[in-house]
C-alpha cells in the first residue's frame, strides 16, 4: 500500500505521553499512512512502547538515531519517507482523528506545497481534566482560511506561522529544494529554520479553519522553558544565514518579513528569559546571543531592509530601546511588568501556600485554575451558587454547593473569580462562618 502521508515521530524519554500520541496516529481516519518512529536512545521505557505498537500495526517503522538531536531524528525520517506528503508529530502531543485525512485531501486537491491548520494548546490537571485553548493563525484582518495562497501571501506569514507540526509538506517539494532541519544538539527551535526554508520556496499553500493538532503546555522539560533559549535561537538563525545562506535567495518582501521574524523571535525570547532572571541583563546566557542579534538587526536597519510597518510596528520601540542600552531596556521592561507582577505576588501572598477552592465556573474560573496550576497550588474543588452546576464537574473537579465548600475549606482558601459579584460572595461566605483570611477575591492584575 502506497502511503499518502508519512508521519515522523521523533522521541526521547516520553514514555508518559507516547502511548496517547501513537493511539492518535494509528486511529487516524486516513489509513494510507506510513508511520516512522525515530528514537534517540530513550531509557524510560519509550522504546518498549514503540515496539508494542509496531507489533500490532505494520505501518509503523522503528529507527534508532545515534544523535540526541531533534533535527537529526526528523532528517533521518525524511530520508526514509515514502509518502506523497510528510508530517512531523511531536511525541508528547497528539492529533485529532481526522487531521491527516483533512490536510491530505486539501493538499492533494490543489497540488499544494503544504497545507496546515490551527491547533489547541492544552493543560492536564491533577483531576485528569484538560483545558484547551484554540490558537488561530488568522483574525478578521486577514481572512485567508480556505484560500490557495501565493508566494507573496506566504511571505507575510513568516512572522505568525513558525510551527512545523501543524501541517503536511509535499515530499517532492522538500527534496527538490533540499529542505531539512538543523541537526543541532537537543530539541530546541529547529522548526524555525525548517519553516524559513519552506516559506522561501513554497509557491502554493492553504490553511484550514479548524484546530487539528493538540499541543501540550504542561511538560516542564519542554525546550521553551530553557534559560539557554536565546542561545538556541541565535544558533538557528546563524545556521539559516551562514550555512544555508537563505536571505540571499529571498526577494525584498520575503527578506523584510524574514528580518521581522528574526526581530520578533529575538525580542520575545530575550524578554522571557530576562524576566525569569530577575532583569539581570548582564547574565551570560543573554549577553553573547544578544550581541549577535543586535549587530545583525542594526545592519539591516542601516541598509533599510528592516523598518517598521503596520504588521510589526508593535516591537519597534522596544527594539530601539534594547539597541541603545541593555540596562535601560531592563528598566523599561521591569516597569512595564511591575503592575501584573505585583498583582501576582499579592495573590500568592494571600493564598499563603494553602490549597484552593475556586468560586465560579466561567472564564475567570478557568484563569484562576491556570494560575493555580502554574504556581503549584493544589485545587480541591470548584463551587458555585447555580443549582444546575452543583454536582457536576469542571475540568475534572467537583462543583460543590457553597455550604459544602465552606465545610471543605478548613485549611484551604476560597478564590473568588466573579469580579463584579465578589463583595456579595464575600458576605455570603462570611455569613457561613468563613473568616476573611480564608477568602481571596480575584486580583485581576495577578492572573
Amino acid at each position: 500500500m502506497e502511503a499518502n502521508v508519512t508521519i515522523i515521530l521523533p522521541s526521547l524519554n516520553v514514555a508518559e505521553y507516547i502511548g496517547e500520541c501513537l493511539e492518535s496516529v494509528t486511529g487516524q481516519t486516513l489509513k494510507e499512512l506510513e508511520i516512522i518512529c525515530v528514537d534517540a536512545g530513550s531509557t524510560d521505557g519509550t522504546w518498549g512502547i514503540l515496539q508494542n505498537f509496531a507489533q500490532k500495526d505494520k505501518r509503523i517503522k522503528l529507527l534508532h538515531s545515534r544523535e540526541k538531536s531533534y533535527g537529526s531524528q526528523v532528517n533521518l525520517g525524511l530520508e526514509r519517507a515514502g509518502g506523497r506528503y510528510v508530517a512531523i508529530l511531536e511525541t508528547d502531543d497528539y492529533a485529532a482523528p481526522d487531521m491527516y485525512e483533512t490536510l491530505y485531501e486539501t493538499a492533494a486537491l490543489y497540488a499544494l506545497d503544504y497545507a496546515a491548520a490551527d491547533f489547541d494548546c492544552f493543560y492536564t490537571f491533577e483531576s485528569g481534566g484538560r483545558l484547551f485553548e484554540r490558537s488561530r493563525l488568522f483574525g478578521a484582518e486577514r481572512p485567508w482560511y480556505g484560500r490557495v495562497l501565493c508566494p507573496e501571501q506566504i511571505a507575510q506569514l513568516r512572522l505568525s506561522d513558525y510551527l512545523l507540526w501543524k501541517g503536511i509538506y509535499s515530499r517532492e517539494f522538500l527534496n527538490k529544494n533540499h529542505i531539512r532541519l538543523h541537526e543541532s544538539p537537543g530539541a530546541a527551535y529547529q522548526d524555525m529554520g525548517f519553516l524559513q526554508q519552506v516559506k522561501t520556496y513554497a509557491k502554493s499553500a492553504m490553511y484550514i479553519d479548524r484546530s487539528l493538532y493538540r499541543y501540550r503546555r504542561d511538560r516542564a522539560e519542554a525546550s521553551s522553558f530553557h534559560l539557554e533559549g536565546l542561545s538556541y535561537y541565535q544558533k538557528e538563525f546563524a545556521w539559516i544565514e551562514e550555512e544555508l545562506r537563505l536571505p540571499e535567495k529571498m526577494d525584498a518582501l520575503h527578506g523584510e518579513n524574514y528580518l521581522a521574524t528574526m526581530a520578533w523571535a529575538f525580542l520575545g525570547k530575550y524578554d522571557e528569559i530576562l524576566k525569569r532572571l530577575g532583569y539581570d541583563w548582564e547574565d551570560k546566557r543573554l549577553q553573547s546571543p544578544c550581541r549577535w542579534f543586535v549587530k545583525r538587526l542594526k545592519t539591516a536597519m542601516e541598509q533599510n531592509t528592516l523598518r517598521p510597518c503596520r504588521q510589526n510596528a508593535w516591537y519597534w520601540e522596544e527594539l530601539l530601546i534594547l539597541m541603545e542600552s541593555g540596562a535601560g531596556h531592563a528598566r523599561w521592561l521591569s516597569d512595564k511588568n511591575r503592575k501584573p507582577e505585583e498583582g501576582r505576588r499579592g495573590l500568592l501572598n494571600r493564598i499563603g501556600g494553602r490549597p484552593a477552592i475556586i468560586w465560579g465556573c466561567g472564564a475567570y474560573g478557568e484563569k484562576l485554575l491556570l494560575f493555580c496550576f502554574h504556581n503549584s497550588i493544589p485545587v480541591l474543588a470548584f463551587t458555585d451558587n447555580s443549582p444546575e452546576l452543583q454536582g457536576e464537574t469542571f475540568y475534572g473537579y467537583e462543583i460543590l454547593p457553597p455550604c459544602q465548600a465552606s465545610k471543605a475549606s478548613k485549611g484551604a482558601v476560597i478564590l473568588i473569580s466573579p469580579v463584579r459579584a465578589s463583595e456579595q460572595i464575600m458576605r455570603q461566605l462570611s455569613e457561613m462562618g468563613i473568616a476573611d483570611r480564608g477568602i481571596v477575591p480575584d486580583f485581576s492584575g495577578g492572573i
